[in-house]
């Protein structure tokens, strides 16, 4: 749940424009074209303009990183209907890809930032057509980008308005808890009004803001939606407007009334755990073997029919899973599929043997698809692989650990 790379939110509307080179337009051209393409910028074949572009950028943009696309566009389905078509793409952006880090209007976006392209023709059927199943070739195209991700910081924005740039997430396996309602936290901040100016930070007080309990309104609003799901150490920036801020009234002199307020931000306290170094390097997903029988007649491959029981138990104590609720083992599945939906049993499961336990570290990040906001320790137990069973864990086996 959440190597270098970055994606890209590119919303694409068709529409017919003929003539971006730097030639007049003539009448006929000129009678289809929806907007003046004067305050467009050209870098190569293409043209673009920023839409909006954060005050603050994070980023931009280079040559070499991984991009996922999420594209929205007119296209043709197998139908022959014209339609709005949605398409995720991953490629690499920079020289000898499909799409080039220069030339392609996308080069030094900022996290966040909106442009609009005006793709040529030949462009589009050379290079577009080829990654974006089904889209219309027989004129120009705008494309309206957002981007989403660079690197490892994403984009978010929420309905009631906030802006979110996640600029330092930790790791999902090295992510121990989320932030849930009730949680004690402190943070260190900066807080800037829309012409930069500092009106508050941490760094100033000499000291983190807290504590506070989440969701007990002692804090804007603002600070309440960014917090929730968040890990220990995480760091964000966040645009938040009047209305999840300070209102109409403002706060004294620093804080006019109606102000739209940034705040970089990062969580240094949940609950009695503290942000250091030590909590930044110490890895939280972990299995170990507690039992392995002393003749491995079965390993766990790739391919194979996998069967197995599970004994979870929670950090308030509780317990669940197939022997506590006497339930049958989970299976069929294999690692070649779909696995078992826990991506931290999956990262476990390979080598090994039947009839063997491992006891598994779930971080909140690699667990259950509901979602769970503490790392859950897991005694797994491979009871068949491909129809053949393992022998009976009690009595032969060893007693069962306590968790």
């Amino acid at each position: 749940m959440w190597g270098c790379g970055f994606v890209i939110l590119c919303l694409v509307a068709i529409a017919q424009v003929e003539g971006i080179n730097d030639d007049e337009l003539s009448e006929d051209e000129e009678g289809i074209v929806e907007e003046d393409l004067s305050d467009y910028i050209k870098e190569g074949d293409i043209l673009y303009k920023t839409l909006w572009k954060p005050k603050d950028c994070a980023g931009p943009i280079d040559d070499g990183d991984d991009v996922t696309l999420a594209t929205e566009y007119y296209g043709q389905k197998e139908d022959g209907k014209e339609v709005e078509m949605e398409h995720a793409l991953t490629t690499k952006l920079g020289k000898g890809q499909t799409i080039g880090s220069k030339g392609d209007g996308l080069f030094g976006m900022c996290l966040g930032e909106h442009r609009r392209l005006v793709i040529p023709q030949h462009i589009l059927r050379n290079k577009y057509k080829q990654i974006l199943p089904g889209i219309l070739d027989s004129v120009k195209t705008y494309l309206e980008v957002q981007v989403n991700m660079i690197n490892k910081m994403s984009w978010h924005r929420f309905e009631s308005g906030l802006n979110m740039a996640m600029l330092e997430p930790i790791e999902n396996e090295f992510c121990s808890r989320t932030v849930v309602a009730g949680d004690t936290l402190a943070v260190e901040y900066e807080g800037t009004l829309e012409n930069g100016k500092v009106f508050d930070s941490s760094a100033n007080r000499g000291r983190p803001f807290g504590p506070f309990v989440h969701g007990k309104r002692q804090i804007i609003e603002g600070y309440t939606e960014t917090l929730e799901g968040r890990c220990l150490g995480e760091r964000w920036r966040m645009t938040v407007p009047p209305h999840l801020a300070y209102g109409d009234h403002g706060v004294g002199d620093d804080i006019p009334g109606g102000a739209t307020l940034t705040f970089d931000v990062r969580l240094v306290q949940l609950n009695d755990a503290v942000w250091s170094e030590e909590v930044r390097n110490k890895k939280v997903l972990d299995w170990e073997e507690i039992y392995k029988p002393e003749v491995c007649e079965e390993i766990a491959g790739y391919d194979d029919e996998l069967y197995i029981h599970y004994d979870a138990t929670r950090e308030d104590d509780s317990k669940f899973g197939s022997l506590v609720d006497n339930n049958p083992p989970y299976g069929p599945f294999s690692m070649s599929d779909k696995g078992t939906f826990v991506p931290a049993l999956d990262y476990a499961l390979p080598g090994m043997c039947l009839g063997e336990r491992r006891m598994v570290v779930v971080p909140p990040r690699l667990g259950w698809m509901g979602g769970h906001h503490d790392s859950i320790m897991v005694e797994m137990m491979l009871v068949k692989i491909n129809g053949k069973e393992a022998e009976k864990f009690a009595p032969e086996g060893p007693p069962k650990i306590e968790l």
